[in-house]
């Protein structure tokens, strides 16, 4: 089924990133994602972000996902751009069922990773187009900065699936989508 998974840290107090967006706040905890998330990657097919994620990630040294299948959310045109990712402008359920029918012609029977940023999610919440939210709690307070979901006026029902310690105070607390009736998403 290809289920749609929100992986993001999030800080203490409910931020992806500080208001810059920058990501030197989880450098400490480089060592400690790397061996979680090399493991959970294996569980995944396909990839979502926003333009500013995608912007991020073409000048941290350019498409870092490889041959991974993405749909990049974005009202701009992306020139020259990877192979594997599909620009997609609009209705983002119409940009997720083309992903997952790029992702089943290659016969991937994996998940979709929305890898962010907190606008994206926020798109995919309003739809009911996240089937788990996996946040890595960093025990760092921001203050103040990006949110986990933005401009998300929608109020969605998750029930507790796990939670993982993964060291130096990292936990990977997951949650997933219950149907109206109580029927839980991917379980």
């Amino acid at each position: 089924m290809h289920l749609v998974r929100y992986h993001v840290a999030v800080s203490l107090d409910g931020f992806i990133a500080p208001k810059d967006g920058s990501t030197a706040w989880l450098d400490p905890y480089g060592k400690v994602a790397m061996g979680f998330i090399g493991l959970w990657m294996e569980q995944i097919g396909g990839i979502i972000v926003g333009r500013a994620t995608y912007d991020q990630s073409i000048a941290m040294g350019g498409w870092m996902w490889g041959k991974t299948p993405a749909l990049v959310m974005t009202s701009r045109p992306i020139a020259h751009g990877p192979q594997t990712i599909h620009a997609h402008n609009g209705d983002p359920a119409t940009g997720l069922a083309k992903l997952r029918q790029r992702m089943s012609e290659q016969d991937l029977d994996t998940d979709i990773w929305l890898f962010g940023g907190g606008a994206t999610a926020g798109l995919f919440l309003k739809h009911n187009l996240i089937d788990l939210v996996e946040l890595a709690v960093v025990p760092v307070a921001l203050g103040e900065g990006r949110p986990l979901f933005a401009n998300a006026a929608t109020q969605l029902t998750f029930e507790h699936a796990s939670s993982q310690p993964i060291g130096m105070g990292c936990i990977v607390n997951s949650y997933r989508r219950v149907e109206k009736k109580g029927r839980q998403v991917g379980g």
